[in-house]
This record gives structure tokens, C-alpha cells and sequence, in this order.
């Protein structure tokens, strides 16, 4: 269903990913830092310029069951 797989690696979950250079484990610290600095390049793409600060916002309580579903 998803091109990834859900694995433990030193009691922790991560993410497995097959690649051209075989199989990669990611911890989800390093998920993370991949979507931000997409969402970096994104935005300064956009906007033309460099980005040196900016605020990610979560929220964290919504009446919304689609956001529920995420937690």
C-alpha cells in the first residue's frame, strides 16, 4: 500500500525505503528535516529569495476528524 515499511531499529520506529543502492532506514528526526528543508526550498523558490527564520505552527487540538486521524 505505501512504499515504505515500518521497522524498529534500536527500539525505536523508522522508516525502510528501497533505493537504487538497496535498502535505507530513516529515523523520523531525519523524515522531518527532509520535509523542512523541502518546505525551505519550496518557499524560497516562491518567494525569490533566502529564507533565514521562519515559524512552523502544528495545531494541536481541532475539531477537524481529518486532522484527528494524524495524531
Amino acid at each position: 500500500m505505501f512504499p515504505f515499511k515500518v521497522v524498529s531499529k534500536d527500539s525505536k520506529p523508522c522508516i525502510e525505503v528501497e533505493l537504487k543502492e538497496g535498502k535505507k532506514t530513516f529515523q523520523a528526526e531525519e523524515i522531518s528535516a527532509m520535509v523542512l528543508t523541502k518546505m525551505k526550498e519550496t518557499a524560497e523558490a516562491y518567494l525569490g529569495r533566502d529564507i533565514k527564520n521562519a515559524v512552523v505552527t502544528v495545531p494541536g487540538k481541532s475539531e477537524n476528524c481529518t486532522s484527528t486521524t494524524s495524531f
